[in-house]
């Protein structure tokens, strides 16, 4: 393990899930569909959602795949990561850069007018006043983009509890969506990429008493070129659920180490160069400088934002019998992944 992490840092925890980061294959699955656009609600129902509907009870055969998903599973509560959390801290070090840009660019200008005394002549002051301002422009826009992730939430957490026969969102807002598991409508959704491509999700959609109206959208953790890893995906959540935690305890080989407490950079790292473990040599290895600046601006959000905890009922709920022989937690992660 250790030495799979020195050489090829990500890959551990991929291959030691058998490969279950689905469509790690680089950065341009990157989609933060309904973070940065948010889902679109009170509508009808589509076309597209009813032929991809996902249906509680009715078991999927296909191989389970987990996702890196799992906070915490014990035989009555799984809580899961949100959509956006594998890619946590790229939107805000865009908007960093932005800001960087604006900084310097203002820098300059005042430089050459300050320190170099520029002369007022052929509307030299008026391009750099304007200069400055477009500067301006430019980091107010980079702080607007960074602030989605910055002075937020670790993460958004969703809590499958088996004995209430609830589903517990941790909204952006910070408030919380609760709704029974057998009345939430799943499908198939369809996310955007930056390039333009289509990547699937799995979304629950909250209905208005017509049980037509979408009223409200989450979304679980997995975005997905291939719709097999959405089905896989869905039969892990599906079958905990419906069957138990038995039933699924094999796809569980780690936990992220997210409870009651910030990621840390060794655990966000290795999670951000997961997404490119099934990448090619050439790809994987040019993509190291960038994974580690995007490594220190997601251990950023991390540190300026607060950790979840939902309300206390919720809370009470989530703690394991005693005598539970199906706990899971970031205790079974190698002991600096914890």
């Amino acid at each position: 393990m250790a030495i799979c992490r020195q050489f090829r840092t990500g890959r551990a925890w991929n291959a030691a899930c058998g490969g279950q980061v689905a469509d790690a294959s680089g950065s341009w699955l990157m989609d933060f569909t309904g973070l940065t656009k948010k889902f679109p609600n009170n509508r009808p129902l589509s076309d597209f959602e009813r032929e991809h509907r996902l249906l509680q009870k009715k078991r999927l055969d296909v191989p389970l795949l987990a996702q890196l998903c799992v906070v915490t599973m014990n035989s009555r509560t799984l809580v899961s990561v949100d959509r956006w959390y594998a890619y946590r801290g790229y939107i805000a070090l865009l908007g960093l850069i932005g800001v960087a840009f604006a900084v310097g660019g203002i820098a300059m200008l005042a430089w050459i007018l300050l320190i170099d005394k520029a002369p007022n002549e052929n509307g030299i002051w008026e391009a750099i006043f304007f200069g400055i301002v477009m500067f301006a422009g430019l980091g107010v826009a980079g702080a607007w983009v960074a602030r989605k992730e910055l002075f937020r939430w670790t993460y958004y957490p969703i809590v499958l509890d088996r004995k209430t026969r609830q589903v517990h969102v941790f909204r952006l807002d910070g408030t919380v969506l609760s709704a029974p598991w057998d009345t939430i409508y799943f499908t198939l959704g369809r996310g955007t990429g930056p390039v333009g491509a289509f990547n699937w999700d799995i979304r629950g959609l909250i209905l208005a008493e017509d049980g037509v109206t979408v009223k409200e959208t989450f979304a679980f953790c997995i975005t997905t070129g291939e719709i097999e890893h959405a089905h896989s995906h869905w039969e892990f959540l599906r079958r905990y659920m419906q069957e138990g935690p038995a039933a699924v305890r094999e796809a569980v080989l780690y936990c992220m180490p997210l409870e009651r407490r910030p990621e840390s950079f060794a655990v966000g790292k290795e999670r951000i160069f997961a997404n490119d473990a099934h990448a090619p040599a050439f790809m994987y290895l040019t993509m190291i400088p960038f994974n580690y600046v995007h490594a220190l601006a997601r251990w950023l959000v991390m540190r300026t934002s607060k950790v979840p905890v939902f309300p206390p009922a919720i809370e009470a709920a989530r703690r394991p019998e005693p005598d539970d022989p199906y706990v899971f937690d970031a205790s079974m992660n190698p002991e600096d992944l914890r």
